[in-house]
């Protein structure tokens, strides 16, 4: 038997397997009421009609009422399940709900919470998961709320919507060291040079003026003389993304490629982020400055989950870093979604082969 639906003002009606048998019931006694004439079965056929819409009656009142809020995280990254709290409010002044199913809708049939019994002007609270597998931006999965009360021939639902919004970040994973040296070939080479920086340069004598703090007193005391230690500046601890984000519609599987390219450049980013370089970001249309700290991760990660392919027509962003401020030594670390720009040699350094990232 087919389930049958009927929507009516955001309330949808199903007669499940039960409420079928029961109509099959109903047309059978029917028919032998009219072929005999037995006003008493009549009756029964009246009684089991009453029964019915009497089931469709309560089940809609059930729903009524019913104000539902879903928490859900502001940020989750793709692929990643997290959990969402459904928080249901009755507010019947004197009817409970009871027997309420709460449904994702694009699971209908398969309950993630179940409430017994929610008594006037109170709450109950459910917490369900949810799986986020695309990256951008999404409202919270919208939910069924579900009941079969009283008698069980009536299924009703009733769909619930929620306008806030979850950014869905995409995947990091975890680098090898390795790849990072490979992000440093592919850009200008690094330079150090001295200065204030953190790692160590060489030893040399006291002169006036010298930071104390620089100071190597257990050397200077086996010299008895004032030995300062010079610190490595690295001028190539600042790095800056540059993708190639425009639309190909010859390509084959750009979609997959462009959502790999965020991956990687997702996942190079925040590695080193974590290891104290500034880290940008610039496509054709969006320009996200160097900088370093758990905040500039936000913002990395933030950028590349609402970026979405950008017109061919715009220009060239590998060409646009020409256009940058060349006083400042930055690392240009170049990506592309297009097998044909692999390997492509910009200037000094080249557009970056997926397989030269070695995921851990």
């Amino acid at each position: 038997m087919t389930p049958m639906n009927l929507r009516i003002r955001g309330i949808t009606w199903h007669l499940p397997r039960a409420g079928q048998v029961f109509i099959i019931i109903t047309l059978i006694v029917l028919l032998a009421a009219w072929n005999s004439g037995m006003n008493l079965l009549y009756l029964l056929v009246g009684a089991l009609i009453s029964f019915l819409l009497l089931s469709v009656f309560f089940s809609a009142r059930n729903l009524r009422g019913l104000n539902v809020i879903c928490e859900a995280p502001s940020a989750v990254h793709r692929g990643e399940s997290v959990g969402i709290t459904v928080r249901v409010e009755n507010h019947k002044p004197f009817l409970p709900t009871i027997s309420l199913h709460i449904e994702l809708a694009e699971q209908p049939g398969n309950s993630v919470g179940y409430m017994v019994k929610l008594p006037p002007r109170k709450a109950g609270v459910v917490r369900i998961n949810a799986l986020f597998s695309k990256r951008g931006v999404f409202p919270p999965p919208p939910i069924n709320l579900v009941t079969t009360f009283p008698f069980g021939l009536i299924e009703t639902r009733l769909r619930v919507h929620d306008s806030a919004e979850v950014v869905v970040y995409p995947r990091v994973r975890a680098v090898r060291p390795a790849a990072l040296d490979a992000t440093r070939r592919v850009g200008d080479l690094p330079r150090l040079a001295r200065g204030m920086g953190d790692d160590f340069f060489s030893l040399r004598g006291y002169l006036p003026g010298d930071d104390l703090r620089h100071v190597a007193w257990r050397i200077s005391a086996k010299t008895d003389d004032l030995v300062v230690k010079e610190m490595a500046l690295e001028t190539s601890r600042c790095v800056l993304f540059i993708f190639d984000a425009r639309a190909r519609e010859g390509l084959p599987d750009f979609e997959e490629r462009f959502e790999e390219a965020i991956e990687m450049i997702a996942s190079l980013g925040v590695t080193m982020l974590n290891r104290q370089f500034l880290v940008g970001l610039m496509t054709a249309g969006e320009h996200l400055p160097e900088d370093e700290g758990k905040t500039q991760a936000t913002r990395l990660l933030e950028t590349l989950a609402r970026l979405e392919p950008e017109p061919a027509t715009m220009l060239d962003p590998f060409s646009r870093v020409a256009l940058l401020d060349e006083s400042r030594r930055v690392i240009h670390v170049y990506i592309s979604p297009d097998p044909g720009q692999w390997g492509e040699r910009i200037g000094s350094a080249h557009v970056m082969r997926p397989e030269e990232v070695v995921y851990a």
